[in-house]
């Protein structure tokens, strides 16, 4: 312990001496910067982007606590524009060239927020513009989003991202059909069905500048002859490449009819399933793949976690999809083992035993 007390005062001095360097200044003068969120769907005629501020302001922060929208930019204190760049091909790889394409600006407006629960909310302002369907015909350009101060025309923040691309359509009957749901595939008049293992087959092929694949079966039901609906996530695959190769996942009837327990719990009518079911395949490009790698692998709000964005002068994500790759087919399960009416029926959740009603 004597040993101790004596080396005491030289430890203290030792640290003094050998401070920590910050690569920042805790109390460094305010700055203006935006958290964006806008992913642009190539099927939506509408494209909306979410903008905030992420420091509010140099006075005391409690008192922020007690304005809901303090994280808001006043209308018309920045000016939201998306533009399309013609893409120059480098391999697999888009980047801008010097010829704007298309230039929108994204108009003011407020939605309805979360209704209950955490991070309830009001209105909540929002940024959008309608490209229409010139997105689909221009799926090689680059697209930029800019955020502007009103004031003094300054870039606040800035992004690049690219469009997934469109497989080349093939003719079906009399119908143009785009080739990348192979199974099941309405216009193949494929059934989709629990089969081997009871497990139900889906297969797609890769659309240009698409990463992470996500198939999700959407079950029907009927109660007091409305239909409602279920989804089913499949598990999400991610690609690399773009070559036309053929990848596979499968769902398996068990997966299924614990979805359909669960959200079905509380129901006290008489539900009927419907014979036929969406096969749907979200697709998000390398930018929103990365972003939602990060959310994925974040662990609890006090452990630090590097989260991915492409969002310069900012933070948050610019990305693309596609959520609109559907086939509705009939759901085969007539005569398999585990015919399905049977099974929902053995759920205790309301439903008669058959297909629609009978």
């Amino acid at each position: 312990m004597k040993t101790y007390t004596r080396q005491l005062p030289i430890i203290l001095l030792a640290l003094l001496l050998t401070s920590c360097k910050v690569d920042f200044t805790p109390n460094a003068t305010w700055k203006n910067i935006p958290a964006v969120y806008c992913v642009v769907d190539l099927e939506e005629d509408t494209v909306w982007a979410r903008v905030q501020r992420v420091f509010l302001s140099e006075e005391n922060m409690y008192q922020y606590t007690t304005v809901y929208d303090s994280i808001n930019y006043a209308p018309g204190q920045i000016s939201v524009h998306l533009l399309a760049w013609e893409g120059i091909r480098n391999g697999n790889v888009l980047t801008p060239g010097t010829k704007l394409v298309h230039r929108w600006w994204l108009a003011y407006t407020e939605r309805d927020g979360k209704p209950e629960g955490l991070f309830a909310g009001g209105k909540q302002p929002v940024y959008y513009c309608v490209p229409g369907s010139t997105m689909a015909r221009d799926t090689g350009c680059v697209l930029q989003l800019v955020v502007l101060d009103s004031a003094t025309g300054d870039t606040l923040a800035q992004a690049y991202t690219t469009l997934l691309g469109m497989r080349q359509k093939i003719r079906m009957g009399r119908d143009s059909v785009e080739q990348v749901l192979i199974t099941p595939s309405a216009a193949r008049g494929n059934e989709f069905g629990f089969r081997v293992g009871c497990r139900g087959k889906i297969s797609w092929n890769t659309i240009p500048r698409g990463r992470r694949y996500q198939p999700i079966l959407t079950f029907y039901y009927e109660k007091q002859k409305d239909t409602f609906s279920i989804q089913i996530p499949g598990m999400s695959l991610t690609d690399a490449t773009e070559a036309s190769i053929l990848n596979s996942t499968s769902i398996s009837q068990d997966r299924m009819l614990s979805y359909v327990k669960n959200a079905l719990a509380n129901n006290r009518d008489t539900l009927y399933n419907v014979n036929n079911v969406d096969i749907t395949i979200a697709v998000c490009n390398e930018d929103l793949n990365a972003y939602i790698n990060t959310q994925e692998s974040m662990g609890t709000s006090t452990q630090w976690q590097q989260v991915y964005t492409n969002i310069e002068g900012g933070l948050g994500i610019f990305g693309s999809r596609r959520s609109h790759i559907v086939a509705n087919v009939p759901c085969d399960s007539v005569g398999k083992v585990g015919y399905l009416p049977y099974e929902l029926k053995n759920l205790h959740v309301g439903f008669y035993g058959d297909f629609g009603g009978k």
